[in-house]
């Protein structure tokens, strides 16, 4: 053995000797002490609007608000252009795009921010909505109107509704419309939270509570035209809503076997009148499955409808003489439902949950 081999037996000896001495037998047996996590995020998409045919943002349960673009040619994927997180500190319960510059969020229980984009599509702070606390986060939004002038409508998990008049980028709250159920459904959670509003005919629009009514709402004069329940039987609340032209589409959850998670109305007459229920479900042994989301297209191939399940899967079908036919689905997700948008021009639809996809809606 050379004298540099020799050096280097009796440093390691002596290292050796030091660890012992210490309690440690050598460095690959310390033990990893538990890790105590100081915070984590959780970013799964809760809300998403487009803003353009080739723009949406998506608002997630960690507060953050992402702004993307569809791919360019060479392109994979949405391409992410601006993020920012509200001060508030809560999750972004309502995105509403109210028109190709403007976005409002939910922003804490007593405020609506609104951000707007400079010269260069960057979005900025702008204004916030104040309102009474009383009335809560909101829920949904809705921009009805064009140029100028017009209406945003605003729904709370107080089940309130709140319609702001837009004037050359004022906006004064001339209506605060209280949609609670005078029965709401015997639900484990009684929920009250307005989870969507859609447009419908002039001047009109539909909101759908957690409670169980579809609500008719004359904007201007800021009266109720029609209530109905949904489902006579209904166990849970209402997530959502779509609508093309008179057809109205209807989203909850599923209880037991018997019920259904889609429903389809038709408005021609000005009340809801049931068309069609299904339930959209692979796993027919579940207690109960959600219908998170949902989309209705008018396209000149008929009408189409998308809907996010808890599954995590994406279902695809048509409407075809009152009738709700499924044509086919697609797993996003391990589990939980994805929020769901089409575009403005109804050639993609947007779906978010952890990743971010984009589908032609035409095949």
């Amino acid at each position: 053995m050379s004298l540099r081999q020799l050096y280097r037996l009796a440093g390691r000896l002596a290292s050796l000797l030091l660890m012992v001495g210490a309690g440690i037998a050598s460095a690959e047996e310390l033990p990893l002490p538990p890790l105590a996590p100081a915070a984590t995020t959780y970013n799964r998409a809760q809300v998403l609007d487009w803003i353009s045919p080739g723009r949406f943002a998506v608002g997630r349960w960690d507060g953050t608000v992402s702004v993307f673009r569809t791919p360019a040619a060479g392109e994979f994927g949405p391409m992410a252009e601006q993020a920012w997180t509200l001060p508030g500190g809560r999750g972004i319960e309502m995105l509403s795009a109210l028109d190709a510059r403007t976005l409002a969020m939910s922003d804490g229980a007593a405020a609506i921010a609104l951000w707007k984009t400079d010269r260069k599509g960057i979005f900025h702070p702008w204004r916030r909505l104040s309102y009474a606390a009383s009335f809560g986060s909101a829920n949904s939004g809705l921009a009805l109107g064009q140029g100028p002038g017009g209406w945003f409508a605003s729904g709370h998990e107080s089940g309130y509704l709140l319609l702001w008049q837009r004037r050359l980028g004022s906006y004064t709250l001339r209506h605060s419309l209280d949609l609670h159920s005078p029965v709401p459904i015997a639900a484990p959670h009684p929920l009250r939270n307005i989870r969507d509003l859609v447009p419908w005919r002039e001047g009109r629009l539909v909101a759908a509570s957690e409670d169980g009514d579809i609500v008719g709402i004359d904007v201007a004069a800021g009266r109720e035209v029609f209530r109905w329940r949904y489902n006579p039987g209904a166990q849970r609340g209402i997530n959502d809503l779509a609508i093309a032209g008179d057809w109205l589409l209807v989203a909850n959850c599923a209880v037991g076997g018997t019920d259904r998670n889609l429903w389809l109305f038709d408005l021609s007459s000005g009340q809801p009148v049931l068309s069609d229920a299904i339930n959209l479900a692979l796993d027919r042994q579940r207690a109960q499955v959600f219908n998170f989301d949902i989309e209705l297209i008018a396209g000149s191939a008929g009408v189409l409808f998308f809907a996010s399940t808890e599954e995590g899967l994406l279902w695809r079908g048509e409407v075809r003489a009152g009738k709700l036919l499924p044509t086919g689905m697609s797993r996003i997700a391990d589990a939980g439902g994805a929020t769901i948008d089409a575009s403005p021009d109804a050639a993609l639809l947007a779906a978010a949950a952890y990743q971010i996809f984009l589908f032609r809606t035409q095949q």
